[in-house]
C-alpha cells in the first residue's frame, strides 16, 4: 500500500535554519552602534534605577520555550478540540503582547538599553530593527508555509515506519494549508503594503531624532567644557527633550510589530495560527541553540 504525502506535511519547517542577511546586519551595525553607545553613555546622567530588561526577557523567553511552546505542540499533536488548541494559541499571542507592552514600559525609563541591546546574541542581532524583530519577519514566515505547499512535488511514502510522524498527525493539521491559501496570500500582501508605507516614515523619524539628539548634546557639551555641573544640567535637559521622540519612535515600532502579528492571527484559522506560532516560537528558540552559536563563532572572519 502506498501513501501520497508531501515533504511539507512530513515535518514542520525548521525555522532556525534561516540565514541572516549580511547586508541587513551591516546596515544595523553601521547606523545604530555609534548612536546607541552615545545614548547609553548620556543616559547615565539621568537614568532611573530599574531592573535591566535582560532579566525580564530571559524570564519571558524561558516561559515561551519551556511552558507555552511544549503545550502548543502537545495540543497540535492531539488536536482533539479546536477550542483547546485555540486556548493555547491565545496564550502565546497574549505572551507576545505582554512582551511588547513591557518593551514600551522599559523604553519610557531608558530607551538606550533597547535600541541596540548588547545582551542579544550574535544570531539575534541581524534580525533586529529598532530594537526588536523586523515586522517583515512575521509575514515572511507565514509566506514560507504557503510556498512550501505550492512548490514542493509530492513524494510516495511506502515505508509506514518511516512515515510514522506523518501518520500520527491529525488530518486537519496536515491539511491546514490546503484551503483558503489564495485569500490568505491576498491578506499578506495587504499587510506588507501597509509596512511599505509605514516603515520608511519610522526610519526617517528615528534618524531625525538621533541627529537632533547628537547635535544638541554636542553643542551643549562644547559650550560647557570644564564645567561639570553645567554639563550635567545641559545634557539632562537635552536628553529629556530629544529622548521623548526616540521613545515615541520605538513604541510606534512595537505597535506596528504587534499589529502585524494580530492581523496574521486574525487572517488564519486556528490550525494555521497554531502552526505559525509554533514556527515563530521555534525561530526564537533557535537563536539560543548552543551548537549553532558555537558554529557561528567559529565561522567569524578575523580582521587583522
Amino acid at each position: 500500500m502506498c501513501l501520497l504525502a508531501s515533504n511539507s506535511r512530513r515535518k514542520f519547517k525548521n525555522c532556525s535554519s534561516i540565514s541572516p542577511p549580511r547586508f541587513l546586519h551591516r546596515k544595523i551595525e553601521e547606523e545604530s552602534l555609534l548612536a546607541a553607545k552615545m545614548f547609553r553613555a548620556v543616559a547615565l546622567f539621568g537614568r532611573k534605577k530599574s531592573r535591566p530588561f535582560k532579566v525580564y526577557y530571559n524570564e519571558w523567553f524561558n516561559t515561551l520555550e519551556n511552558s507555552l511552546l511544549p503545550r502548543l505542540r502537545h495540543a497540535l499533536a492531539s488536536a482533539r478540540s479546536s477550542t483547546i488548541l485555540s486556548t493555547h494559541v491565545d496564550a502565546i499571542h497574549r505572551h507576545f503582547e505582554a512582551y511588547y507592552d513591557a518593551l514600551d514600559l522599559a523604553a519610557t525609563n531608558d530607551v538606550s538599553q533597547l535600541l541596540f541591546p548588547e545582551w542579544r546574541n550574535a544570531l539575534e542581532k541581524p534580525f533586529l530593527w529598532l530594537g526588536d524583530l523586523h515586522p517583515y519577519l512575521f509575514t515572511k514566515l507565514l509566506r514560507s508555509f504557503l510556498s512550501e505547499e505550492e512548490e514542493e512535488e509530492p513524494v510516495i511514502v511506502t515505508n509506514f515506519r518511516e512515515s510514522s510522524d506523518y501518520l500520527d498527525k491529525p488530518w486537519h493539521i496536515l491539511m491546514a494549508w490546503e484551503s483558503g491559501c489564495q485569500d490568505l496570500m491576498t491578506r499578506i500582501e495587504q499587510i506588507e503594503c501597509v509596512l511599505r508605507l509605514r516603515l520608511p516614515s519610522l526610519v526617517a523619524r528615528g534618524r531625525k531624532a538621533q541627529s537632533l539628539f547628537v547635535e544638541r548634546i554636542g553643542s551643549n557639551w562644547g559650550r560647557s567644557e570644564g564645567k561639570d555641573e553645567e554639563v550635567k544640567s545641559a545634557i539632562g535637559e537635552a536628553m529629556a527633550e530629544e529622548m521623548e521622540e526616540l521613545v515615541s519612535v520605538f513604541v510606534d515600532a512595537n505597535r506596528l510589530r504587534i499589529s502585524v502579528l494580530t492581523d496574521i492571527l486574525s487572517a488564519t484559522n486556528v490550525y494555521q495560527a497554531a502552526l505559525f506560532l509554533e514556527g515563530l516560537a521555534q525561530f526564537l528558540v533557535g537563536f539560543h541553540d548552543q551548537k549553532l552559536l558555537r558554529e557561528f563563532d567559529k565561522s567569524k572572519t578575523v580582521i587583522d
